[in-house]
């Protein structure tokens, strides 16, 4: 049976109504959609059986780290900008500034925060690190990451051979984010290997992967390689040929970003880097892999915004078939997000979930341009979004930690997957 969430206690009451008695603090957890519960308690270490999704803020682009069931560790992009070159090379366009300051790179805040948050048994390697795409802001940290904890493995778009849509190795000779990349990989030894699309076996957990049948990692989507919704099977949403044609012997990275799908009991989860959907514009019709990638998706309680909620991308199609009851926005730039997908966002009819939309770092300007209403529909604008997942995925919970402290300043919950 499917139910809607009539607001965020609808767990509570549902477990009440089972007969079964929740521990103390969920009945602390849960308030209206409105009044989050406010607090400046530590936040709680991770325990076997429970998933814990971190969206870090550093104001340098995406980084989201995950402790898995079992422990297992994994990290989906690890990103730096250079606010000054950026600016100089974009204006007026503004960066959001280091978080939470710019005393140290930001690969060394990344790594202190996994440090406190991730179980001392766990903490001398990443299981697996992922790189959605071969832009700094969501790599550029993982080099010098890598060399201060140990990745088990590398799964990028394309390796090991980095040829589509045209030889990166050549074509990217002059980005140095790449070239330390390529050497890195090398001279570390570190295994690397491409996301292998629709396997649900490829990322798995490495520690007790038997007592959580429940949890699995499906692989959606690669390059131009989409999973097809049947056991294994893939398709092409178009060729080399068609993207360098288009782009008179260039390409686009954000198209090709690899997309994957968590799923614990019922609780489903998306991520997909910088993948794209605007329609029409002069653009060709295969831009637009959000719509071909949703319908295989399906409904999920969770979603980060495709390329930081840009105007390119979380199309309407997007929006409705993933219907999510909780949006992740990871933002570092004065445009983030686009005021039309905002509206498709918030926007409700009787067929779609209320949303409770989050993000790591709005910029003033974006506010100044946008309004007041604009704000008034977002649940937070600052800080680390942790969505934790109680076992077996039935419900989850939203936490906003302050960046210096790891405090929680606010909580969400609990939710109940639908």
């Amino acid at each position: 049976m499917m139910l809607k969430r009539t607001g965020i206690c609808i767990g509570l009451t549902l477990i009440l109504g089972m007969g079964f008695a929740p521990k103390p603090e969920a009945y602390k957890a849960c308030q209206t959609d409105s009044e989050p519960e406010k607090s400046n308690r530590s936040f709680p270490m991770w325990e076997e059986g429970y998933l814990d999704i971190h969206h870090i803020n550093t104001g340098s682009g995406n980084t989201t780290f995950f402790v898995l069931p079992d422990g297992t560790t994994m990290l989906f992009d690890a990103g730096s900008m250079d606010k000054e070159g950026f600016e100089k090379k974009y204006a007026p366009l503004k960066a959001t500034s280091p978080v939470p300051d710019d005393s140290k790179p930001t690969w060394e805040w990344i790594s202190d925060y996994i440090r406190r948050v991730t179980p001392r048994v766990h903490q001398d390697s990443i299981d697996y690190a992922l790189v959605s795409h071969f832009h700094s802001d969501h790599y550029g940290s993982l080099v010098e990451l890598g060399r201060e904890i140990p990745f088990g493995k590398i799964i990028d778009r394309d390796s090991p051979s980095l040829s589509f849509p045209v030889d990166l190795t050549s074509y990217l000779k002059d980005d140095k984010i790449f070239q330390d990349y390529l050497s890195f990989i090398s001279e570390e030894k570190v295994p690397t290997e491409a996301l292998k699309v629709g396997s649900q076996s490829q990322i798995h957990l490495r520690n007790r992967q038997a007592k959580y049948p429940g949890f699995s990692i499906r692989n959606i989507k690669t390059n131009a390689t989409l999973w097809t919704g049947n056991q294994e099977e893939t398709r092409k949403l178009f060729t080399a040929e068609d993207m360098t044609a288009f782009y008179n012997g260039g390409y686009n990275e954000n198209p090709l970003s690899l997309a994957i799908k968590i799923s614990y009991g019922p609780f489903d989860y998306f991520t997909g880097g910088d993948n794209t959907g605007l329609q029409g514009y002069g653009l060709p019709p295969w831009f637009d892999v959000e719509t071909p990638m949703a319908k295989v998706v399906g409904p999920v309680e969770v979603t980060t915004l495709n390329h930081h909620g840009n105007r390119d991308a979380t199309n309407a199609f997007f929006v409705e078939t993933l219907d999510p009851q909780v949006v992740v926005q990871q933002l570092w730039c004065s445009d983030h997000p686009g005021q039309e997908v905002y509206q498709r966002l918030i926007y409700q009819d009787d067929e779609t979930s209320s949303r409770h939309i989050f993000s790591t770092n709005m910029h003033p300007e974006t506010l100044v341009t946008y309004g007041p209403w604009f704000k008034d529909n977002y649940k937070s604008l600052q800080g680390h979004i942790v969505v934790r997942v109680a076992p077996n995925g039935s419900t989850y919970q939203v936490y906003i930690l302050d960046e210096p402290t790891l405090k929680i300043k606010e909580e969400y919950g609990p939710y109940q997957s639908k």
